[in-house]
C-alpha cells in the first residue's frame, strides 16, 4: 500500500496541472501571424495564364484580375498574321509572315508594345506563341506534284522570297521530302494536318524566324512558347540535324539579355516523346517542354476520387521537373473534348499542379462557346481557387515537397531549413471535415488563404474543413479575403439598352465610372442601365474600383451600342473598302441547305442589311474575294477568299463587324 501511494501521487499531480498547462494538452494556442506580402516573383518560375483568343487590349485591361491571381506570365495567340485575317481560332496557326501581324483580330503592334509596357508596371511577362514549324496552305488542300501541300499564296504578300522560292531544286524554303517519316524522321516533311512544313536548315529561314523574335523583343516581349516545337530538328538530330535552334532562339536569348539583363522566358511543344530515335535533351538544351500526360493520371485521381491515385501520377520522366511546363488543359485539348470538365473541377487539379516543386504551370482561360477570336470568353481565372494555388507556388518555390493523401485528400507541404513551411490541400470529393497528419506544419496557428479560417496544427494534426470548393491553402500569413466582383457582362454589342450587374464582396469601398464621368459608389449587388449615354464612337467605357484595408482591384469594361434598321439581320461596323475595293459574299448554310455563296444583301447608312424571313438559313459567314472575283460555283467553298469571318448565327440579329 505504501509503495502505491508513492507512485500514484505524481500521476494524480500532473493531471490537476494539466487542467491548466501541462505540455500536450488541448489548450489554445496564441496566434502569431508572419507578415509575408504576396509578390509575383522576380524570376520567371511563375505560372502562365493563356489568354487564348484575347486581344492585346483586353489582355491590358485585365492586367489588374491576373497580378492579382498571382500569375506571373500571359502568353499571347500567336503574334504572326494570320491565314485569311484571323476569323478562326486555328487560322493563327497558320501563318503567312513572320512578322507581328498587320492585320489581326488580336491587335496592332503598337497595342502590343502598349500591353508590354502595361505589363511591366505589374511585374508581369508577356509571352507570345510562335508558329515556326509550318505557314499555311491552300483551303481546299490541293498538292505538289510530289504530294506535299500546296503553299497558301497569301503567304507571298507577306514572304514573297519564301513563297517564290518555295520549290527551288537545291534549297527550298520548304521540305518537299514526304517520304521522311517512314524512315522515322519526325522533322522534314511531317503530315501536321496538311499544311506545308517549312525548312527550317534553310539560312533565309532562319533569318526569317530570327527577326520575328527580336521584333518581338523590341516590342518588349519576355518569352516565347513554340508551337510544333519537336517538329524542328536540333543539331543533335540523328537525320537531318541543322543549327535552327541555336541560331535562333539561341542569338534571340543572347538578344534579350543584352536589352533587359534578364533571361528570356522559352518553352515548346513536344507532346508525349520526342520520336525518331531523339532525347528530349536535345530540346531541353535550349528551352523547357511542356508535359501533357501528368495531368491525365490526376485527372484520373480527380475521377475516382482517391487521392491516392494523385501521388502515383508523375510528370513525364525523360526529364527533371524544372524543365517542365504543366497544365491541366490546352487550346487544343479543350477544343477537341466532346465535354469539359467543370471550372470547380479544373481548379482542384490546377492547384495539385501548381503545388509541385520546380515546374511551372500553364492555366487555360477558356474561350467562350464558339471559340470566337479577338474575344474573352471564361473569367474564372480571377477566382480565388486558381489565386491561391499561384500564390502558393510563387512563395515556396524552391522548397522541397512532401505529398501525401487520406482518402479523399491530396497534400503537398512544402518545407526548407531554417524557414516556414506550408501545405495545399485538396479535398476531390468537395465539401467536408476531416483530421490530417503533416509531417513539417510545427505546431502553430495557420490560416487557410482561401476562406480565412483559422486551424490549429498541434503534434501534427489537424481537422481540416472543406467548403465546395475542395481546396485549403496553409501558411502562417494572416490576411484580409481579397475583394472580389462578380460582371455580368464584360464587353459586347448591344442594341437600345442593355443592364450590366456587378456584385461585389469583401470590399469596403466599390465605385464605377462611366466614360470618365463622376465616381458612383455602390455596395452588394447593383444594376447599371447603359446605352442612354454614349461618347463619340458609340461606346460605354465602365471603369470599376474596388478595395478593403489590405487590397484593391480594378476592372475596365467596354461595349458598344448599335444602331438597327428593322426587319433585317444588320451587319454593322463594316470597314467600308471591303464594299467598294471588295467582292463581298456570305456563305450561308442550315436547315436543309448544305451551303452557298450568296450576295443577296442591301446597304443603307453603311448597313449591310440581309432578309434572312423567307429562309431557312440558320448561320452564315462574311467573306471578301478580289474585286471582280465571281464564284466559280456557288454551292462549293471558294478557297480563293482573302478574308472571312467565324460562324455568325441568323437568331442573333446583328453582327458587329468592327473586328472584321
Amino acid at each position: 500500500m505504501k509503495n502505491t501511494k508513492v507512485i500514484l501521487f505524481p500521476l494524480l499531480a500532473c493531471f490537476a496541472f494539466s487542467m491548466t498547462a501541462c505540455p500536450n494538452n488541448n489548450s489554445p494556442i496564441e496566434e502569431n501571424p508572419d507578415g509575408y506580402t504576396d509578390v509575383l516573383p522576380e524570376n520567371n518560375e511563375g505560372n502562365i495564364l493563356q489568354a487564348f483568343n484575347w486581344k492585346y487590349s483586353d489582355i491590358k485591361d485585365n492586367l489588374s484580375g491576373i497580378a492579382n491571381a498571382g500569375f506571373k506570365a500571359v502568353q499571347t495567340s500567336p503574334v504572326q498574321q494570320p491565314k485569311s485575317g484571323g476569323p478562326m481560332w486555328y487560322s493563327f496557326y497558320q501563318p503567312v509572315s513572320f512578322s507581328i501581324g498587320t492585320n489581326s483580330p488580336l491587335g496592332t503592334k503598337q497595342e502590343l508594345i502598349d500591353l508590354c509596357e502595361a505589363a511591366e508596371t505589374y511585374g508581369i511577362a508577356i509571352i507570345c506563341d510562335i508558329v515556326f514549324n509550318h505557314t499555311a496552305n491552300i483551303a481546299d488542300g490541293e498538292l505538289e506534284s510530289d504530294g506535299t501541300p500546296k503553299v497558301c499564296p497569301e503567304v507571298e504578300i507577306y514572304e514573297p522570297y519564301l513563297y517564290q522560292h518555295r520549290n527551288d531544286s537545291s534549297n527550298p524554303t520548304f521540305h518537299h521530302n514526304k517520304n521522311a517519316t517512314g524512315s522515322g524522321a519526325i522533322t522534314q516533311y511531317y503530315a501536321y494536318g496538311d499544311l506545308p512544313d517549312l525548312n527550317t536548315a534553310n539560312t533565309y529561314v532562319q533569318e526569317r524566324c530570327l527577326s520575328l523574335l527580336k521584333e518581338c523583343i523590341d516590342a518588349g516581349v519576355d518569352g516565347f512558347r513554340f508551337d510544333a516545337a519537336k517538329h524542328i530538328e536540333t543539331p543533335r538530330d540523328p537525320q537531318y540535324a541543322s543549327d535552327f535552334w541555336p541560331n535562333v532562339l539561341g542569338t534571340a536569348k543572347t538578344y534579350y539579355h543584352e536589352q533587359t539583363g534578364k533571361d528570356l522566358i522559352a518553352y515548346g511543344e513536344i507532346l508525349n516523346d520526342v520520336g525518331g530515335n531523339r532525347d528530349i535533351s536535345f530540346y531541353t538544351e535550349y528551352m523547357k517542354v511542356t508535359d501533357n500526360t501528368y495531368i491525365s493520371k490526376i485527372n484520373a485521381a480527380s475521377v475516382s476520387g482517391d487521392a491516392s491515385k494523385a501521388l502515383e501520377a508523375t510528370m513525364r520522366g525523360d526529364t527533371a521537373a524544372s524543365n517542365l511546363v504543366t497544365w491541366v488543359e490546352s487550346h487544343d485539348t479543350y477544343v477537341d473534348a466532346s465535354n469539359h470538365v467543370s471550372n470547380r473541377k479544373t481548379a482542384r487539379q490546377y492547384a495539385i499542379i501548381s503545388s509541385r516543386k520546380d515546374s511551372v504551370s500553364m492555366y487555360l482561360a477558356r474561350p467562350n462557346e464558339n471559340v470566337d477570336v479577338a474575344t474573352m470568353g471564361d473569367y474564372f481565372f480571377e477566382e480565388e481557387v486558381v489565386g491561391v494555388g499561384n500564390r502558393f507556388h510563387n512563395r515556396f518555390f524552391g522548397y522541397e515537397e512532401d505529398q501525401h493523401a487520406k482518402e479523399n485528400v491530396y497534400i503537398n507541404e512544402r518545407y526548407k531549413e531554417g524557414e516556414l513551411s506550408g501545405a495545399l490541400l485538396v479535398s476531390l470529393s468537395g465539401a467536408c471535415e476531416i483530421e490530417l497528419k503533416f509531417n513539417h506544419l510545427s505546431t502553430a496557428v495557420y490560416y487557410d488563404q482561401l476562406s480565412g479560417q483559422a486551424i490549429t496544427v498541434r503534434n501534427g494534426k489537424a481537422k481540416v474543413t472543406f467548403d465546395e470548393r475542395g481546396i485549403v491553402v496553409l501558411t502562417q500569413s494572416k490576411h484580409e479575403l481579397r475583394p472580389t466582383i462578380e460582371i455580368s457582362d464584360r464587353s459586347k454589342s448591344f442594341a437600345g439598352t442593355m443592364n450590366v450587374v456587378l456584385n461585389v464582396k469583401n470590399a469596403e469601398t466599390a465605385t464605377y465610372k462611366i466614360n470618365g464621368g463622376e465616381a458612383v459608389s455602390f455596395s452588394g449587388k447593383t444594376t447599371i442601365t447603359i446605352g442612354n449615354v454614349v461618347d463619340a464612337n458609340n461606346m460605354i467605357n465602365i471603369d470599376i474600383q474596388i478595395a478593403n484595408k489590405e487590397f484593391s482591384a480594378v476592372r475596365h469594361l467596354h461595349f458598344r451600342r448599335v444602331t438597327l434598321i428593322d426587319g433585317y439581320f444588320n451587319v454593322v461596323n463594316l470597314n467600308p473598302n471591303y464594299l467598294s475595293d471588295y467582292e463581298l459574299y456570305y456563305w450561308a448554310w442550315g436547315g436543309s441547305n448544305k451551303g452557298i455563296w450568296l450576295k443577296n444583301y442591301t446597304v443603307q447608312d453603311g448597313i449591310v442589311l440581309i432578309n434572312f424571313s423567307s429562309t431557312n438559313y440558320t448561320a452564315f459567314l462574311l467573306a471578301i474575294f478580289a474585286k471582280g472575283h465571281v464564284v466559280p460555283n456557288v454551292n462549293e467553298w471558294d478557297g480563293s477568299l482573302i478574308k472571312q469571318t467565324g460562324d455568325i448565327y441568323v437568331n442573333t440579329g446583328f453582327y458587329d463587324a468592327t473586328n472584321f
